[in-house]
């Protein structure tokens, strides 16, 4: 075992049961590319190369730290299923695309949980399904609804329906992190505007409407963009779901 980098987030996943359970709850089918965020040690991509054995699927495992980039690359060499990719995700993401449904998984290192999440949304070609396990408060802010909502479960439940599949407690991680972590599923919605400019546009709206989440919309909001959004103005950004932001973005542009 190589020691982690402090620099990289490297907590390793080592519940092998934990793993299992991610990779049925991508739900793989034949003809699936599947993408694998910082792969490790292999504990999850063990699952995903039995998973699909007899079907028609590519593995694409991408790994930034050299060392385990090098591991994973001796160990499936024969393997023609998978990939071994050394590349920083969020760099990598932006340049994938593939006519084949694409399904994302991997545990994430907790600090830059938002940037990849966010690189995923504007990939060329959006995932059908997204299995992330991430920081537990992280998971449970991109799940939350009115009156909780927030700026990322705005955002992200747009273009996904999300599902908490649960807590995954520190001790199951090496070295084990000061927080336990959580897995979200996100589906991606059948009628999502996933073109660029729109993605764009409507995430600065978002920003703009949480850009002082204590204060009424009447703070954030001219009146008559309330009023022809039908939003009561004494309401926060939290009281909002994303559903309701996406239908006020849209009239007060005229979609």
């Amino acid at each position: 075992m190589f020691k982690p980098h402090k620099e990289l987030g490297q907590n390793f996943l080592t519940d092998k049961s934990v793993a299992k359970d991610m990779v049925e709850a991508l739900d793989i089918q034949n003809g699936d590319e599947i993408v694998e965020i910082g792969p490790g040690h292999g504990v999850v991509t063990e699952f995903l190369v039995e998973k699909i054995k007899y079907l028609n699927v590519k593995i694409h495992a991408v790994e930034l730290d050299v060392r385990l980039y090098q591991e994973l690359k001796n160990f499936y060499s024969g393997n023609e299923k998978i990939e071994i990719i050394k590349e920083n995700i969020l760099d990598w993401l932006p340049t994938f695309s593939t006519d084949r449904e694409i399904k994302i998984i991997g545990s994430v290192p907790y600090y830059i949980t938002s940037p990849i999440i966010h690189k995923i949304i504007k990939m060329p070609a959006v995932p059908q399904v997204v299995v992330l396990l991430v920081q537990k408060e992280v998971a449970e802010k991109i799940k939350s609804k009115a009156p909780d909502s927030s700026y990322m479960s705005s955002f992200v439940q747009t273009f996904f329906d999300v599902k908490y599949l649960g807590k995954v407690p520190s001790k199951k991680f090496n070295p084990e992190p000061k927080v336990d972590g959580g897995i979200i599923k996100m589906v991606k919605k059948e009628d999502a505007n996933l073109d660029p400019v729109f993605i764009r546009k409507y995430e600065g709206f978002l920003h703009k409407a949480y850009s002082n989440p204590r204060k009424m919309l009447n703070k954030v909001f001219r009146k008559e963009e309330l009023e022809n959004g039908n939003i009561n103005p004494t309401l926060r950004a939290q009281n909002l779901d994303a559903e309701e932001w996406l239908s006020f973005y849209k009239k007060i542009n005229e979609i």
